[in-house]
């Protein structure tokens, strides 16, 4: 019969069952942190995730307290999931020196309390921190719920990527989309919210940090067929391979980039204005014609763009929004980017208000 000591408690186990019927990467990650605050019974825990320079980050945050109301202690949440990129700070930089050395947790003590820094990994490259404090050192048990929850946060989240990938280019794919546009349309017709329905501290800093601008571009390659016709169908998916390389490159680790099947790309990242999204889209769309791509004189893009904000919420909205303007693209001279707003302020096209469901493309 195996020890007591060897049973993995009943808790750990819900959990874990818990924990793997999620599906969206972003809600797994913050179910992760909540679980790690309950079993190692801290009352704050974050994750750094690292962008591919390795020179900013994406921090969340998870944490909990307990605060008097009418002279009863009641329990309350409070959670962060999305907050600005930040410059990754100096001591998280050293954190991942000494992982990276010694192949082990970085631990510092001070002032009472150990810093405890762990790896999450993707492919045996660090791609992000996860850091909490406490009072004691580590014990056996704890370390063994860490290292084992880390290593199955590895395995299915690779399973999740993996079912949620194109398979030619890599990028996220139209099932992906579909379920990202419905989120953040729902996240911005939440901005109800600031009512506090609830009265939650969890609602009110959710919207804090979530509730802002975005920008949806629909992208479509220029004569497309012709280049298959011309060339053939596997320098066709080169030329997708490599149009999807420098959309890498030029959009952040954060911003959702999407491949629909065929020639059309969606991208979709957070801005503070129209005036920054033009110029990440239009830079984008310079480096595509400056491209040298093998075997073929130039390819270009055409782009139709939209703002997603708490006037224009509606996902059939939004995607129609987005088509129009990349059909004006299109129909006069492609290589071109235009945004909605600009074509309907100047009059190239009318306002169309969507009542019912559409399908996307």
């Amino acid at each position: 019969m195996p020890n007591k000591k060897d049973v993995v408690p009943p808790s750990l186990l819900n959990k874990l069952v818990s924990l793997t019927t999620i599906r969206d990467v972003e809600l797994f990650e913050s179910s992760l942190l909540k679980t790690l605050t309950e079993l190692l019974r801290i009352n704050q825990i974050s994750m750094y995730k690292l962008d591919q320079f390795n020179t900013t980050c994406w921090l969340s945050t998870y944490s909990t307290n307990l605060i008097q109301d009418d002279d009863k202690r009641k329990f309350s949440e409070s959670q962060e999931i999305y907050t600005s990129e930040i410059m990754i700070p100096e001591e998280i930089k050293s954190a991942q020196l000494w992982i990276e050395t010694t192949k082990k947790p970085y631990i510092h003590y001070q002032e009472d309390r150990y810093l405890v820094v762990y790896p999450i990994l993707s492919l045996n490259k660090i791609e992000g921190m996860l850091t909490f404090e406490l009072s004691h050192s580590l014990t056996e048990e704890e370390m063994l719920i860490i290292s084992s929850l880390l290593s199955i946060t590895h395995n299915f989240c690779s399973l999740l990527d993996e079912s949620q990938k194109d398979k030619l280019t890599g990028l996220l794919n139209r099932q992906t989309f579909e379920a990202n546009i419905k989120k953040i349309s729902a996240l911005t017709l939440s901005s109800d919210l600031n009512q506090d329905h609830d009265g939650s501290e969890l609602n009110r800093r959710r919207l804090k940090v979530e509730v802002g601008k975005f920008c949806l571009a629909i992208i479509d390659i220029d004569d497309f067929k012709s280049i298959n016709d011309q060339f053939g169908h596997i320098m066709g998916d080169e030329v997708l391979l490599l149009l999807s390389y420098v959309m890498k490159q030029n959009f952040r680790a954060r911003d959702l980039l999407f491949r629909f099947g065929g020639e059309e790309f969606v991208v979709i990242f957070r801005v503070s204005d129209k005036e920054e999204a033009y110029k990440a889209l239009e830079r984008f769309r310079n480096k595509i014609q400056e491209y040298r791509f093998p075997q073929i004189d130039g390819v270009t893009i055409s782009m139709g763009a939209t703002l997603i904000n708490e006037l224009n919420y509606l996902a059939s909205e939004i995607i129609g929004r987005a088509d129009q303007a990349l059909y004006h693209a299109k129909q006069n001279g492609k290589n071109q980017l235009h945004f909605y707003e600009n074509l309907l302020e100047n009059g190239h096209i009318l306002e169309k208000k969507e009542t019912n469901a559409i399908n996307y493309f």
